[in-house]
């Protein structure tokens, strides 16, 4: 078998085709690198938008419904597992006097609950600091939820909504 003879016409097509080719790769490539771009970062515009949307939706502000149970946080951190820290209180629905959260959890501060040295079972316990600013929150089952600081979006922050009205 003989080797297809290499005519000059043939070899200059050749080069012109390779000359071609290299000189359009760059152009080629920046097209393909945009649409990725574009693709990607649509992509993450319609994430950040469903996100935004569930946020919005799942952390509304809402009623507390539960209003004969408040948690207080002793601070505005959430644990690992998804607990708060701090203590609760029960209240009567009857007394009108302790139907404040905040007034609840202050009184709670005040006699030094969230103090580092508090002994549950002694007779008497040093007075506690309670915290310049408390916001009030909702926690998902409609609780209210007393949290020491001074920043208003804690609520959304720690996974609760703020409070309607």
């Amino acid at each position: 078998m003989t080797e297809p003879e290499m005519r000059p016409d043939r070899a200059d097509a050749i080069r012109a085709m390779l000359v071609d080719h290299v000189s359009r790769e760059p152009a080629v490539r920046a097209a393909r690198r945009r649409r990725r771009v574009i693709g990607w970062g649509g992509l993450g515009v319609l994430a950040a938008g469903v996100a935004v949307t569930a946020g919005t939706v799942l952390l509304a502000p809402g009623p507390v419904t539960q209003s004969t149970y408040v948690q207080c946080l002793s601070e505005p951190t959430r644990a690992a597992d998804g607990s708060y820290p701090g203590s609760g209180a029960s209240v009567t629905e009857s007394d009108e006097q302790w139907g404040d959260p905040i007034q609840i959890c202050t009184l709670m501060w005040e006699q030094g609950l969230f103090e580092p040295g508090y002994d549950p079972l002694a007779e008497h316990n040093p007075p506690g600091r309670v915290p310049e600013e408390l916001q009030l929150c909702v926690m998902e089952d409609g609780t209210a939820a007393v949290v020491p600081s001074p920043n208003e979006s804690i609520c959304a922050a720690l996974g609760m909504a703020p409070p309607t009205g």
